[in-house]
This record gives structure tokens, C-alpha cells and sequence, in this order.
């Protein structure tokens, strides 16, 4: 049980995939402490991957980090979608690839500070493949690669997102126990 109690929260800041708040806590002695949290929306990320095991990662620009990244299929969930749909809409979009099977491996806390957020991963499996329908300002290469080929690119830092080291890693880590 913690010794702080909250006080108040509060809205200072709302964009439409994240939410600033400021949150007030006050101790036995009456000390305050204020605190700012970004509650971010939750995230979906698909490792689409085939019966031999080769994976299917996107390459694409991220203009925050000013690379162009490996990385898994990713996305927000929507307001009212299911993290399952969400995992189904940005694969589709993104990829083309529609999976017959997909279920979540994983949920995970992005951080316990300063930012809050939920992030699901999945496997997709039984796959066929289709056309892309990118946004607008989306320039998005799919890559296939055996999933021994993505894994050893998390190890020496070429795939460093960590949803996809993540999903990788934990794939992998299937794969060896006989579970896929």
C-alpha cells in the first residue's frame, strides 16, 4: 500500500493519440507531489509469419528518428475496435497479408513512469497474400525473411524497435520449443 493518496488529475494537454495529465498526491504528513503522465492510446504489432518459419517485417521512414527502420506491423487500436480488428485492419493495410489465424502472444506495459500505454502483440499465421492500401503519406516496403535471418538482425542491432525485438525474440523462443 503506498503512503501517497491522489489528490486530484487533471487534463492539461489532449492530441488524438495521447493525453497529457497532471496528477496531484498528497502524504500522511500532507506533503504534495505532482506528477505529469502521457496516457497513451494502445498499440497492436503482427508478426505475420509462414509455415517455415520466415517472417514478414515492414520497412519504412520514421521521420522522428530520421531512419528508415525494419520493424514489425504496428498500429493504434481505434476508438471502439477490438485490439484483434486493429491487429486485422493495420495488417491488411499495411501489408496486404490477411491471416486466417491470428492470436495474441503477448501484452505488455511500454513504461511505468511517465508513460502509459498498452501494446498487444500477435501472430499471424495461415496467410494470404493481397494488396496494400497505405495512407496517404505511408511509403512502406515488405520484407520477408526467415525468422533466424530477423532474429540475428535484433542481435546486432539492425532491428531495434522494441515491439519488434520483442515479438522477434519471443517468436523465436516459440519456435525452439515446438510451439508454432
Amino acid at each position: 500500500m503506498s503512503r501517497w493518496k491522489l489528490v486530484t488529475q487533471k487534463s492539461v494537454f489532449r492530441a488524438k493519440l495521447f493525453n497529457v495529465k497532471e496528477v496531484i498526491f498528497k502524504n500522511k504528513a500532507g506533503r504534495e507531489k505532482y506528477h505529469h503522465i502521457v496516457d497513451k492510446a494502445p498499440t497492436i504489432s503482427v508478426f505475420p509469419l509462414t509455415d517455415t518459419h520466415e517472417i514478414y517485417l515492414i520497412s519504412q521512414y520514421r521521420y522522428m528518428l530520421n531512419s528508415t527502420v525494419l520493424e514489425a506491423v504496428a498500429g493504434y487500436v481505434g476508438k471502439g475496435e477490438t485490439t484483434i480488428n486493429a491487429a486485422k485492419r493495420e495488417l491488411k493495410e499495411e501489408t496486404g497479408i490477411s491471416a486466417h489465424q491470428l492470436e495474441e502472444i503477448a501484452r505488455v506495459e511500454v513504461a511505468g513512469s511517465v508513460i502509459k500505454s498498452k501494446m498487444y502483440l500477435f501472430l499471424a499465421k495461415e496467410l494470404e497474400i493481397g494488396e496494400n492500401k497505405l495512407d496517404e503519406d505511408e511509403e512502406i516496403e515488405v520484407v520477408k525473411m526467415p525468422l533466424e535471418s530477423a532474429v540475428e538482425k535484433v542481435m546486432i542491432g539492425e532491428i531495434n524497435h522494441a515491439a519488434s525485438m520483442l515479438g522477434i525474440l519471443l517468436l523465436d523462443k516459440l519456435r525452439m520449443q515446438k510451439k508454432l
